[in-house]
């Protein structure tokens, strides 16, 4: 690399500083409190470095270890230079797939850093992560606190399925970079950091950082000597994503103010990079001049900075007519003119083929990998989490990315495919519905898909909102507010079913965004008009189209219907006037919008908030929204319980309370954490194992009597509490119960089903979760004997619960709660050994 000419380049850009604030707070000393932080944040069940000391060693004594690592990293800034060991790397090689494993480039290196080193770059990522969104421009989306990889790809469709330029020749480049975090040079990465303007307390402990850093190759437990690495970020570095984007942000800055390269207009707004930490999309007109001149430029770039392109996986897709007709035949790229892979989506010409390209052949993965797995032993709830964590990440990412609407019809054959799977092509023994609820409220947790692909979409809304309120936000946003000007995809989407205004003309984006929030509505019968709707640009309100007064009333605060009710309340022009200083002139305008509110809303009242308004009122900035709007969809028309908890009642002879109820539910997955105890009190709860009463129902002639005691009909009830075959057992799990509790506990049915105690009762926790285990197991000793004509043996019950004492005993080891085992299970140990077992 040539300093001078580094110096150069960046002397050509106007690359933005961090404020003197950032700065300071970048150099400010290493805490405490952020090495705790710093601790706690990071991910345990990970592989350690090369000094042998996992994550959770640094957890279990970090009161004892946080003032030795501060001031360890007080040394080490005094010095400049890392110890030994935090200065290595083991190299831990795997195959790829289908890959020949005698060649050297068939193997995926994994670097492990030892987690001192991890904790240090942890804290310095976490003070730079509020600093870096502040200089990296917008077009960057990788590892950028707040933005989302489906920025670029909405932005990329909104460009692709728009009106095209007949002046002059449109294309997509999408470059690959060969291995571009391993090729960073260390000296450009430094002086791109001094631009940016880091102080010299942070510049410093980058440069240290990069200090002959070692690595040694472990292979067949084998490991080789260590070697010197001479550029790259370092892989496993909490540091390392950030310093990459720094590193890339100046070639995105020259490449926008290259007037020889243009990029593409769309709405009078010039597009042309888009970034995705190294993949790199770029929107560029008249090819046959511009892309030479690009390439050139990117050489240049690679001398300075190790960026190299791979031009065997870079690709060039002609977006409209005039860039079909050109002959690319002197250009190193490959030339795609139907569909192109980008962030894992297949890119299509047309935008109906998106479907085909992408979900169809989704769904029929789908259900190739359910004929594999539908051999396997897994057990219901098993296979509920196999659709949960394998297949729900494969849809939900198409629904975040892909804008298009799915019919209901499709979602049935996606169900019915899951179904099949989880009942292993049996017939399903529950509604589907007490199954997706989730497992706090008594259900499996699983995914419930059509949720999911409304949840995805409807969460853009919340951008939209955002930017038509802030006029700012996303590029793509913006795109989508703007395409169809003056019509306002907000009007429409707050507007009252059905709609009054036709969707033909709108993008293909936005009109398909809407149809899935119509969609949703529909579904839940969400028809009348939403307090969202603008005062502004709203076809509804012909008067906010021709008036640009309505425009001052938001810049002044009044965007939406709703900012016009105050506590509740239609407010009056008198409010209005002193909150967002309106002039005297616009008391007309107010009684225009007065009488839209009276014509839409229930007036003078502010309507109550349904799930429309809960969801669109979410800050688009929000974590795990789309879960958060998923369980706000799934909350809105639960299954109902009652006719379970009525049998139940009646089986037993006792009234359920709310509370009573409420806890057995949530006990279902709490009481064990083996999934195969959570399912036996799943299938219980929800009366899923078939009495003999029951089979006489389904199969006419059966003998509906007990096995037991020849009791007729012989009811759920009666299985597990009232036959009295089971008295002894269950009189002598009680004893062991009031040993338990330290005090009486006499026979009860709600503690025997459902292991909980009934809510007048008062017991201390270790209490109640021993007798919840114990008598969960109780009840599968009760199963085990379902058709047998002997009772289940107390002396089979000790044993069993003796069993699962030792993994009780691991599992609060391994989480420091030894006194809380203690206090669950010693006196269960001290009754066994003063009781007989015969």
């Amino acid at each position: 690399m040539n300093a001078a000419e580094t110096q150069a380049f960046l002397d050509g850009l106007e690359l933005p500083k961090i404020s003197t604030e950032d700065q300071a707070s970048l150099d400010a000393p290493i805490t405490n409190v952020e090495i705790s932080q710093a601790i706690s944040s990071m991910q345990s069940g990970k592989a350690p470095g090369p000094d042998g000391f996992p994550i959770e060693f640094y957890k279990l004594f970090s009161h004892k270890l946080v003032p030795i690592l501060n001031s360890l990293f007080k040394e080490i800034i005094s010095v400049g230079k890392l110890p030994l060991t935090m200065t290595q790397a083991t190299i831990s090689v795997l195959l790829k797939k289908d890959k020949d494993p005698l060649e050297c480039g068939s193997y995926r290196p994994i670097s492990l850093l030892c987690c001192d080193y991890k904790i240090l770059t942890k804290v310095l990522a976490r003070r730079l992560e509020t600093v870096i969104p502040n200089i990296i421009d917008p077009d960057q989306t990788g590892f950028i606190p707040g933005r989302q990889s489906f920025y670029n790809m909405r932005r990329l469709f909104n460009i692709l399925y728009s009106s095209h330029s007949n002046r002059q020749p449109e294309v997509l480049l999408s470059l690959d970079a060969e291995r571009a975090f391993d090729r960073v040079e260390w000296n450009y990465l430094f002086m791109v950091l001094d631009r940016f303007g880091f102080g010299t307390s942070f510049t410093s402990w980058i440069k240290i950082l990069y200090t002959s850093p070692t690595a040694s190759v472990r292979t067949n437990q084998i490991r080789s000597n260590p070697f010197m690495l001479q550029r790259g970020t370092r892989q496993g570095c909490c540091l390392s994503p950030f310093l990459f984007d720094l590193a890339i942000e100046p070639l995105a800055v020259a490449l926008r103010i290259q007037q020889d390269i243009p990029g593409i207009v769309r709405n009078q707004v010039v597009h042309k990079v888009s970034l995705y930490a190294d993949d790199l999309l770029l929107y560029i007109s008249n090819p046959a001049e511009s892309v030479p001149k690009l390439i050139d430029m990117l050489q240049q770039f690679g001398k300075l900075s190790g960026y190299r392109l791979n031009f065997s996986k870079s690709l060039l897709f002609p977006i409209n007519q005039l860039a079909i007709s050109i002959n690319y035949s002197n250009l190193p790229f490959k030339l795609e003119h139907q569909s192109f892979t980008y962030l894992g989506i297949r890119v299509t010409r047309q935008y109906k083929d998106l479907y085909d390209c992408n979900f169809k052949l989704l769904l029929e993965r789908t259900k190739q990998d359910f004929q594999r797995w539908s051999a396997l032993p897994v057990t219901l709830a098993g296979r509920a989490n196999t659709v949960k964590m394998t297949i729900l990440p494969r849809f939900l990412y198409l629904f975040q990315m892909v804008p298009i609407i799915l019919t209901k019809s499709w979602f049935k054959v996606l169900n019915s495919n899951i179904t099949s799977f989880i009942w292993n092509n049996s017939t399903p023994r529950i509604k589907r519905a007490y199954l997706e609820m989730p497992k706090e409220a008594g259900g499996l947790g699983l995914p419930n898909f059509l949720f999911y692909y409304w949840s995805a979409n409807i969460s853009k809304l919340n951008y939209w909102i955002s930017t038509h309120e802030n006029k700012e936000g996303p590029a793509w946003a913006s795109m989508e507010l703007n395409s169809n000007s003056p019509l306002s995809p907000i009007s429409i989407l707050s507007g009252p079913l059905p709609a009054s205004v036709s969707l033909q003309g709108l993008s293909p984006v936005v009109k398909n965004t809407l149809k899935i929030w119509f969609q949703f509505r529909k579904h839940f019968h969400f028809n009348q008009a939403i307090t969202l709707l603008p005062l502004s640009n709203n076809h509804l309100f012909p008067p906010s189209q021709i008036d640009t007064a309505f425009q001052v009333w938001h810049r002044n605060g009044l965007v939406f219907f709703g900012d016009l009710f105050v506590e509740g309340t239609f407010a009056s022009f008198n409010m209005l006037q002193k909150d967002h200083n309106l002039p005297n002139n616009h008391f007309f305008r107010y009684l225009q919008v007065r009488s839209f509110a009276k014509k839409h809303f229930p007036f003078p009242s502010l309507p109550p908030k349904n799930a429309t308004d809960i969801i669109l009122d979410l800050d688009p900035t929000l974590k795990k929204r789309v879960s958060k709007i998923y369980k706000i969809v799934l909350d809105i028309s639960p299954p109902q319980w009652e006719n379970t908890r009525l049998a139940w009642e009646e089986d037993l002879g006792v009234a359920l309370s709310d509370e009573t109820w409420q806890c057995s539910l949530k006990r279902i997955h709490t009481t064990s954490l083996c999934l195969k105890h959570g399912l036996i009190q799943f299938k219980i709860i929800h009366r899923l194992h078939y009495s003999p009463e029951k089979l006489a129902k389904i199969y006419p002639g059966t003998n509906p009597v007990c096995p037991r005691c020849g009791h007729s009909p012989a009811k759920l009830g009666h299985m597990f509490w009232s036959c009295n075959s089971l008295n002894n057992f269950w009189i002598r799990v009680f004893e062991a119960i009031s040993s338990i509790c330290d005090r009486t506990v006499n026979p009860d049915p709600t503690v025997a089903i459902f292991g909980v105690f009934p809510s007048e009762e008062q017991f201390a926790v270790p209490q109640v979760n021993a007798v919840a285990f114990a008598t969960l197991l109780a009840r599968r000793q009760i199963l085990l004997h379902w058709k047998s004509v002997t009772p289940p043996s107390f002396r089979h019950w000790v044993k069993e619960v003796l069993s699962v004492i030792p993994l009780e005993k691991l599992r609060h080891n391994r989480s420091n709660l030894r006194d809380r085992y203690i206090k669950t299970w010693a006196p269960f140990i001290e009754f066994v050994e003063n009781v007989s077992l015969t």
